[in-house]
């Protein structure tokens, strides 16, 4: 079967982006082979231990075997059995997403942070969002809480002034644990990479 090519002329203020997201087929699954600039970044699954943020660190690994996959969890021995089935672009860590500092730190090495540590429901804060934006670290999350989106969707502006891609609400299923959006989300949440 011959690569599918899915041409991306993208206007978003503050970015304007021209990117290219090419899928492939092999046996198992359909490769999305993403741009150069963009193929070996790092990306933070938070929640990566429960059952969305798991999926969702699969898929990623599957549909681009190439990318960085950071799992953080509550739960070591699950993230461990996890990161051994995703294979050597993957590792562990250990991240609260009730303390800054220990967010913060994470987000530093990461280009972009997908948030599934629910439930929405009970976060007073967009804390993860905060902190992405401190960080100039790209954010999707899988928020299923109006509330909580209608609080994280209030940080927009904080958000284009740091020039930070941020989508809330991207969805479960079909949303990020599946792929459906991944390889579009995946050329348009790194704006450094795609501006050099």
């Amino acid at each position: 079967m011959p690569p599918f090519s899915l041409p991306l002329n993208l206007k978003w203020r503050p970015l304007n982006l021209k990117a290219t997201a090419i899928a492939t087929n092999t046996d198992k699954v359909t490769e999305v082979l993403l741009p150069e600039k963009i193929r070996n970044s790092r990306v933070l699954v938070l929640g990566g231990t429960g059952r969305v943020g798991g999926s969702t660190a699969i898929t990623l690994s599957n549909l681009c075997p190439d990318l960085q996959i950071l799992v953080a969890g509550r739960n070591r021995e699950k993230g461990e059995a996890l990161t051994a089935k995703l294979g050597g672009n993957s590792e562990f860590a250990r991240v609260d997403i009730n303390d800054v500092n220990s967010l913060e730190t994470a987000l530093k090495s990461v280009d972009l942070v997908i948030h599934a540590a629910g439930p929405f429901q009970r976060a007073e804060r967009c804390s993860v969002l905060e902190a992405a934006i401190n960080t100039k670290t790209a954010y999707l999350d899988v928020c299923d809480d109006t509330i909580y989106a209608w609080r994280a969707k209030s940080l927009m502006n904080r958000a284009l002034d740091a020039n930070v891609p941020a989508i809330t609400t991207a969805g479960i299923y079909p949303g990020v644990s599946n792929g459906a959006y991944l390889p579009v989300g995946l050329v348009i949440m790194f704006p450094k990479q795609n501006q050099k």
